[in-house]
């Protein structure tokens, strides 16, 4: 039985002639390759049986360059077997561009930090307290027992990990991972592939990531942004640039940091600073601001209406002395 997310668990982690992928992938071989297979730009030393016996057939090039897959088998069992350059092409699992479309399907923020285990590495970050996420794929169980035991023992706060499938999870793998407030999801029952390779959800991103998050849960982006604008205008050190207006060029503008120096006339080194103040006073991260720049013009637009309603008041008030003074 053909499976696409079995494919990549057993093969993504050496190189595999085109026909070996589309064995194990079946009908997703297609927009498998063309999505995230890569060109090995070598040529495969064996093929497996066409004729499905099993064996293995030996790539030999004979006069004028034609290809034949040969059986080695003793005693011989297979007729020579014509290639095309194609078919004898070897072809590698590309897994960081596997991860980024993983984490794009589950509208992840993008984290990616390199570990120190086979095919394991954080491919982003979701909600607003940063849960962390890490992609797996292991062709084993032992490995992957592996891997949940390391990230356990590396990780001091909740954490999702993800995997092709389920199949690797056994009880003790799920006790280590539930004694670090972890949690597990597979690809295979909670994403689908298109004819494309795009992958997509069968559900909502926060509703499939919110059991693992129970503290979450993605507060209002207008709250977010008042709040820490209250925040940094009462806690502002008086320093150049002002703390709201690093925020507002970095987070309502999008500039980069580079970009915020050369409008602020000072040093990338002094906007970073100023982020990291930022950060200290509100507990917003730099790149948590990029996310909340569609919510600074409710705010903006709600504090000019404040400012405006008070200013006017203060008039109504003066308007009312004025008017006492003439009655007497």
């Amino acid at each position: 039985m053909t499976n696409i997310w079995r494919a990549i668990e057993s093969l993504a982690d050496g190189n595999h002639v085109g026909a070996e992928w589309a064995k194990c992938a079946g009908e997703h071989f297609d927009p498998l390759r063309t999505a995230y297979l890569r060109d090995a730009r070598k040529r495969a030393r064996f093929i497996p049986c066409p004729h499905g016996c099993g064996c293995e057939h030996e790539v030999v090039e004979r006069a004028g360059g034609a290809l034949f897959g040969v059986c080695r088998c003793e005693p011989w069992n297979c007729a020579d077997v014509p290639l095309t350059a194609d078919e004898a092409k070897l072809f590698g699992f590309n897994a960081a561009k596997f991860g980024r479309a993983v984490r794009n399907a589950l509208e992840c923020e993008a984290r990616e930090t390199t570990l120190p285990l086979p095919l394991t590495w954080q491919i982003g970050a979701k909600f607003a307290n940063g849960l962390p996420l890490f992609l797996t794929i292991q062709g084993e169980r032992a490995a992957f027992r592996r891997v949940v035991m390391e990230l356990a023992a590396r990780q001091r706060e909740p954490f999702v990990l993800l995997a092709p499938t389920g199949r690797w999870l056994d009880a003790s793998s799920r006790e280590m991972l539930d004694g670090s407030r972890a949690g597990f999801i597979d690809l295979e029952t909670n994403l689908t592939m298109t004819a494309s390779g795009v992958l997509q959800p069968r559900r909502s991103p926060g509703e499939l990531l919110q059991a693992f998050a129970p503290r979450a849960t993605e507060p209002d982006g207008d709250d977010v942004v008042r709040q820490a604008w209250g925040l940094l205008e009462r806690l502002d050190d008086g320093k150049e640039p002002s703390l709201i207006r690093v925020f507002r060029l970095y987070g309502k503008m999008e500039m980069t940091a580079d970009q915020v120096a050369d409008a602020c006339g000072c040093s990338k080194g002094t906007v970073i600073n100023r982020l990291r103040a930022i950060t200290k006073k509100t507990g917003l991260k730099p790149e948590n601001l990029r996310r909340l720049s569609a919510h600074f013009g409710n705010v903006e637009s709600e504090m000019s209406d404040d400012k405006a309603k008070h200013i006017h008041r203060k008039a109504l008030v003066h308007d009312n002395k004025e008017d006492d003074d003439e009655s007497e």
